[in-house]
């Protein structure tokens, strides 16, 4: 788009528009760090490091000019006389010449671009572009103190930045239906079929996906990116796998993204001196194997020496964990966290935790389709201090290894300071006015509730019907029937499969929805509201009804993410939220009530949910969902999850026509997070915080130094 870019066009293309006053929120962090000793804020600190020092691979896997984006905006904002240092923003200002609008508007674009890690919204998965005249960011770039470094970049992504057509590449998801994805850098990117035969390639040599990114060099040849620091392969992997059905090769090259994860392995050796636990330091030299081969496996050893870490007092996690943004769903991005220990309020989760094998025989899927022996998990309240992610959630279940959750067990976290984190001025939509009040009173005690079981006892459960590699079934396949059909299982987890592979695209949405259904499920049981200290008649109700009502206020909300040109969702845990919305009106327990003018015009709407059938029907309506998801995800049916959730997921055609323009036109603004930075300065670690402010978030990341 020309530097002529008017307000006018921008307008008319409203839903990819930056927030124009991204609400900032602290993570109110310091006076948990003052608590620790030297040595663990030594730990967390070069834990942070390594965290940051992927930072750059989320750019990469995200969009082909993140990382260029974000070079620009440190030099734009950074001082000439010591780029580690914030520019003199008021004098760059005043030499700008532009309006006070326009400056806010440049950053307003700047802090969303730092804190996603990238111009796409990490919720949500579409670009997003300055609300300003292309000729106002321009002056602002040309009048920074290092100009010289950033007008070159400038020019080199202007075009990107405002870049709107063709609108498919607005959006990440497949290649073959023209969006855009990183994870296939080549072009033409590989077909789907030849993306699906090598993920089938991969998980009968066990190589793991993961850690990869996957190009089209010929008709006949495919390259297998892995991420290491080392350019030789894993001794288990082969140099190359053989398509005989589809006629190509695929070359497995390692070394991607190397000079990352050799400054990641750098800080995970300095925090290992710092470990103070044997096992922990072993954690750490696993992580670093790990990335220097891009072996998995080692990765998976890591964690499982992580998950036997119990109780620690400074928390992290890192590495290739989640696969939201890869459209096939069988790749995953960077991420790493630090966090502190809340210990009094961990005794609350722990006493769940100790109650967890009585509680999840209530689960509506029966013994079958449940583990055997629940691991016991490590389950703990955070105080972040680092979480280098392009979006930081409220509640963390991990390891995703299957094999390592079942036979080794597994964390949860919830992390208290961004359960907390409140922003000036936020507004509930969609709750009508009669019910705003309670609403508001009761929403984040909900929240709380609903986390801890979707990430507990949702994550936390559900078995695999798996063949080991000797050909034996962890079922009998003779007495064991699909709740479903009523006959017995004729689909299982062959070796070296996946529930992301088997499953497929629709793999990390439907697990968010069998996990938030838990969530809704398990709120009705008593023993559970004991130990969150909901124990009168009154509050049981209220915090029933309100969990169900905070749940459909998120299924009108989702379709802000819905685009009904592609009839696709573009954030898995709202599409999950759709879904279960869907779910509960056509049980007759959630309806939209819409409010029209005196022109008939649809000007507000309002989730609502009876009170009297939740109460008595409501357990019984999410079990029926559940065992429909849990046999899904237990026989590995790729095709029966795909059609099922596809079909709960689909909003109906008046909400595409008549709510969703209401939806986007109340959209809310997403919370930036300013994290702290900290330094050793003469063998003490110091902990920087920053004003809450848009141009504090500029300046924590011109000084985190990626």
């Amino acid at each position: 788009m020309s530097s002529t870019t008017s307000r006018a066009q921008l307008a008319a293309q409203e839903r990819y528009l930056a927030d124009r006053e991204p609400p900032v929120c602290s993570l109110n962090i310091k006076d948990a760090f003052a608590g620790l000793t030297k040595e663990e804020k030594l730990y967390s600190h070069h834990l942070s490091e390594a965290c940051w020092a992927g930072a750059r691979i989320i750019m990469r896997q995200t969009s082909f000019k993140s990382e260029t984006i974000f070079d620009l905006l440190i030099a734009s904002f950074s001082s000439k006389a010591d780029p580690a240092k914030l520019a003199n923003l008021e004098e760059q200002k005043q030499r700008s010449g532009v309006s006070d609008e326009d400056w806010q508007g440049v950053l307003a674009y700047a802090a969303q671009v730092l804190s996603n890690l990238a111009n796409f919204k990490s919720f949500g998965a579409t670009k997003f572009v300055p609300r300003i005249p292309e000729s106002a960011f321009e002056a602002v770039v040309a009048a920074s103190e290092r100009q010289d470094a950033a007008l070159p970049l400038w020019n080199s992504v202007k075009e990107e930045i405002y870049a709107l057509t063709p609108e498919s590449k607005l959006t990440i998801g497949k290649p073959s239906d023209g969006h855009l994805s990183s994870y296939y850098p080549s072009d033409p990117a590989p077909s789907d079929a030849e993306v699906d035969e090598v993920q089938a390639l991969c998980d009968a040599a066990g190589v793991s996906t993961l850690n990869t990114r996957l190009s089209k060099q010929s008709e006949s040849v495919l390259t297998l990116h892995i991420a290491s620091t080392s350019s030789e392969l894993p001794p288990t992997y082969p140099a190359a796998l053989v398509s005989t059905s589809l006629g190509f090769t695929v070359k497995l090259e390692g070394g991607d993204y190397a000079e990352c994860l050799k400054k990641v392995n750098r800080s995970l050796t300095e925090a290992a001196k710092h470990a103070e636990d044997k096992n922990r330091s072993a954690m750490l030299v696993d992580y670093e194997e790990s990335f220097k081969t891009g072996d998995i496996e080692a990765h998976k050893d890591g964690s499982r020496k992580w998950v036997k870490d119990q109780g620690p007092v400074v928390e992290n996690y890192i590495g290739f964990i989640e696969s939201y943004v890869d459209p096939f769903g069988g790749r995953a991005e960077w991420e790493g966290f630090v966090a502190i220990v809340d210990k009094q309020r961990s005794l609350k989760y722990n006493t769940l935790v100790d109650k967890a094998p009585e509680l999840i025989k209530d689960l509506p899927w029966g013994a079958d389709f449940e583990v055997p022996t629940f691991q016991r998990p490590d389950f703990t309240a955070l105080d972040i201090l680092s979480f280098a992610t392009g979006g930081i959630p409220a509640g963390i279940n991990i390891p995703n290894y299957h094999d390592v959750r079942e036979n080794d067990g597994f964390k949860n976290v919830s992390l208290q300071n961004i359960l907390s984190a409140k922003a000036k001025n936020e507004i509930s939509t969609f709750i009508s006015p009669e019910e705003l009040e309670a609403h508001d009173k009761w929403a984040d005690k909900a929240f709380e509730v609903q986390v801890c079981n979707h990430e507990l006892l949702g994550h936390g459960t559900g078995r695999l019907l798996q063949e080991s590699s000797d050909g034996t079934l962890n079922f009998d396949p003779k007495t064991l029937l699909n709740p479903l059909t009523g006959k017995p299982i004729t689909s299982w987890y062959k070796q070296g499969e996946t529930y992301g592979s088997r499953i497929g695209p629709v793999s990390s949405s439907m697990e968010e929805c069998r996990a938030e259904s838990v969530a809704l499920y398990l709120v009705h049981n008593r023993d559970i509201l004991e130990i969150f200290d909901y124990k009168t008649k009154e509050d049981v109700e209220d915090l029933i009804y309100f969990t169900f009502l905070v749940m459909a206020r998120a299924g009108v909300r989702a379709l802000e993410w819905y685009n009904p040109d592609t009839k696709k969702h573009g954030q898995a845990h709202m599409e999950a939220r759709l879904g279960i919305t869907n779910w509960l009106i056509q049980h007759g327990l959630a309806s939209v009530e819409e409010v029209r003018n005196d022109r008939g015009e649809l000007v507000d709407a309002y989730a609502r949910v009876d009170r009297s059938l939740v109460l008595e029907k409501g357990k019984e309506v999410m079990g029926e969902l559940l065992v429909n998801i849990q046999t899904y995800k237990s026989t590995g049916d790729g095709k029966g999850a795909t059609d099922f959730y596809k079909k709960l997921t689909t909003p109906s055609s008046h909400w595409v026509n008549d709510l969703r323009p209401l939806v986007l036109s109340k959209k809310l603004p997403r919370k930036v997070f300013v994290q702290p930075v900290t330094s050793v300065v003469d063998g003490e670690v110091l902990l920087k915080e920053y004003p809450v402010t848009v141009e504090g978030v500029i300046e924590s990341f011109v000084e985190r130094g990626l």
